[in-house]
């Protein structure tokens, strides 16, 4: 009697392994296309089923360009110079890659864990001027203060700074829905995570001690001036420089295809 019960529990256990193994053979057979808006910017992606409890999402997010500007002071003794500040453009730019893992605890539960990880550029915010004010004798000497920072023009007469963090930023998030619809075509996603990007700095051309000039990360500098300018800026680089992760908070509509 303990036999027979013993191979009925043995022949259950592999029906349903057997039933478990036909179910995963089918699960890379579908493929979803998703698209989101979020903090992260505007994304898509392609998706994939890997078993019941993971999806996989791969694809791109980028921030649509954001422009503002303001007027800086000029640093420099040369007499060619005759005005004293220049327009200068900040352009707010982010476009990654991304690979997501969606982790789903309970089987019949939207409910998941994400973690994976944007790739891509490091620049968050670039700074050009937006119009020639130096001399070809200016260029490389003089230079543009924004904050407690000074910028040195460039071989070709240009203030250029970027504020950068790492290029690949590992994420870690929750959220509700599914990484691909699963009795129906059409499904909605809402993520809540962070990246870690690290802590944001300033890079742009500075003269070394030899009088050349190289792009690299700056150093504060105390500057006795004390304009509005200056303040604003010190004020929004001091807030950057604190946020080393990154809120993502986004909403993604997902269609599956096959």
């Amino acid at each position: 009697m303990k036999r027979q019960a013993l191979f009925i529990l043995i022949a259950c256990f592999s029906f349903q392994m057997a039933a478990n193994a036909q179910e995963e053979k089918t699960l890379f057979n579908h493929m979803a296309l998703g698209v989101s808006v979020g903090t992260d910017g505007i994304g898509v992606d392609a998706a994939v089923q890997a078993t019941n409890f993971l999806g996989i999402r791969v694809g791109g997010a980028f921030m649509p360009h954001l422009k503002f500007s303001g007027d800086y002071d000029i640093d420099s003794e040369s007499a060619s110079i005759t005005s004293k500040t220049v327009t200068i453009e900040g352009k707010i730019q982010k476009a990654d890659a991304k690979v997501l893992f969606d982790f789903f605890p309970f089987r019949k539960s939207s409910f998941h864990v994400t973690a994976g990880a944007y790739i891509g550029g490091s620049k968050v915010l670039s700074l050009r001027n937006k119009n020639e004010f130096l001399a070809r004798e200016d260029w490389g000497v003089t230079g543009v203060k924004i904050g407690d920072y000074r910028i040195t023009s460039d071989d070709e007469g240009n203030v250029k700074a970027d504020i950068r963090v790492n290029a690949f930023k590992p994420y870690l998030g929750i959220g509700f829905g599914r990484t691909m619809p699963r009795n129906k075509r059409i499904g909605v996603m809402c993520d809540l995570g962070v990246k870690f990007w690290g802590k944001p700095g300033v890079w742009a051309n500075s003269k070394d001690d030899w009088g050349e000039v190289h792009y690299t990360k700056l150093r504060r500098q105390d500057f006795s001036e004390d304009d509005s300018n200056s303040a604003d800026a010190n004020k929004a680089i001091d807030i950057m420089e604190k946020i080393i992760v990154y809120p993502v908070l986004n909403i993604r509509i997902c269609g599956r295809l096959f």
